[in-house]
């Protein structure tokens, strides 16, 4: 059962629309200047394949209930280029706004899915997700700045394999960064040195062998050398571990390294309604007595903006990653999203992600050392504002996972981790 169980891990993330909230209500003050904002809401659908199955795949109807928050301070508007100029172009009397010690925000989402389902097994994938994050930054206006951090993620799902309990593949991910930024001079020219800790626990006995922890230093500089055009470089050295026993079948199913990647950017304004952002680069790694990689990197955005409410986003990158399936991936993925407003009310996006996947050193007790992955997802959502705190949603993934990769069966044929599944769900949002 183990092995079965690990086999479940391979089953590839996708990338699924945002669940962003689409109104906001006039909040409850906190202190001065902030204001906190909560959003309820609560859907009704249908999914076709509950536990990521290649074949037979259960389907099961779906109720869920969504919370969300944000909390910030209050922003300080910029001054003007020249501040002896009022907001008409004439001289004036200079006026004073004190730079703010300290800028914070903090926001995140519940959501509580049950499964509506006659079989007590995909009853049992009933689970509470959570997405919270927050940032705190010191001297934002500052010639030294610092900032910390904070995302925690309880990232929920049922396994890809049906069984009668309902032991999902839950994790939680948790990335704590502090960074001490140098900017002087307005921020023409700035440096900054960052710590990043990443933080991956499954909470069933049965996957903790993929328990991982990656720690990270990295140093960054950017220019602006127009108003609208910024140069990037970066370095980071990074030391990937595993966490706690990670043994499987006799092996070390999470092995060490310290990968080091570096590269240079831009980020531009092509024409007013054209946006541009290149990265070049290059990454190694090798991991003890596991794979290894040694290649460039590439990364680059498209937007145009082709009405006053509409904007659509290509974008392209190569990279390679650590991976809690295998030593690390390599990345194909090409990307996109298209938002678009009708009227005053009607909102729709669309977002659409394709990667050619390729996994390296995966442990021996799962299956070959290489797996090639063919990953699509696709999300469709619109929104109706009815009125300023209140919204009625609609939502349409699909996700698609083909693979060649077999796992090792116990006293039988291998599990196939491909799936193709599809979700559409339908409920209002309300705000406070």
């Amino acid at each position: 059962m183990l092995l079965v169980a690990g086999a479940g891990l391979l089953a590839a993330p996708v990338v699924y629309a945002d669940d962003a909230s689409v109104v906001e209500g006039p909040g409850i003050p906190v202190g001065e200047g902030s204001v906190f904002h909560p959003t309820l809401g609560a859907d009704v659908g249908f999914t076709n394949n509950v536990f990521y199955e290649d074949q037979t795949p259960r389907m099961a109807g779906l109720f869920r209930l969504v919370a969300e928050a944000a909390l910030a301070s209050k922003k300080i508007d910029d001054q003007p280029i020249d501040p002896m100029l009022d907001a008409e172009g004439e001289a004036g009397t200079p006026t004073s706004t004190a730079a703010p010690k300290t800028e914070f925000r903090f926001g995140g989402m519940l959501r509580y899915d049950e499964y509506l389902s006659p079989n007590a097994g995909v009853r049992a994938q009933r689970t509470l997700g959570a997405d919270l994050d927050g940032g705190l930054t010191m001297a934002p206006q500052g010639t030294f700045a610092f900032s910390a951090d904070e995302h925690f993620v309880r990232d929920t799902r049922p396994t890809n394999f049906e069984q009668a309990y309902g032991n999902q593949n839950n994790r939680i991910a948790n990335n704590l960064a502090l960074a001490l930024r140098y900017q002087p001079g307005g921020g023409m020219i700035a440096g900054e040195l960052r710590w990043q800790n990443q933080i991956d626990f499954f909470e069933q006995s049965t996957t903790r062998f993929a328990d991982r922890m990656i720690n990270s230093l990295g140093a960054r500089g950017d220019w602006r050398l127009f108003p609208y055009t910024r140069f990037l470089a970066e370095f980071n050295y990074s030391f990937v571990n595993g966490l706690g026993d990670n043994m499987l079948g006799g092996t070390e199913y999470k092995r060490s390294a310290q990968p080091i990647r570096g590269g240079l950017g831009v980020q531009t304004v092509l024409a007013e309604l054209v946006t541009f952002k290149l990265h070049v680069g290059w990454a190694y790694a090798s991991y003890n007595g596991g794979a290894a990689y040694n290649a460039p990197e590439l990364g680059a955005e498209f937007g145009y903006q082709y009405s006053p409410t509409g904007r659509i986003v290509a974008e392209y990158a190569w990279e390679h990653r650590d991976s809690i399936n295998s030593d690390f991936y390599r990345d194909h993925r090409v990307s996109g999203h298209l938002d678009q407003q009708f009227g005053a009310r009607l909102l729709a996006s669309a977002r659409a992600d394709i990667r050619w996947r390729t996994y390296e050193g995966i442990s021996p007790a799962i299956g070959v050392a290489s797996r090639s992955d063919f990953l699509a997802a696709i999300g469709v959502r619109a929104s109706y504002v009815l009125k300023d705190t209140f919204a009625i949603v609609a939502d349409y993934h699909t996700a698609i996972d083909q693979t060649d990769f077999m796992s090792i069966g116990t006293g039988g044929p291998g599990d196939d981790p491909s799936y193709i599944r599809h979700e559409i769900t339908a409920g209002v949002r309300a705000a406070f």
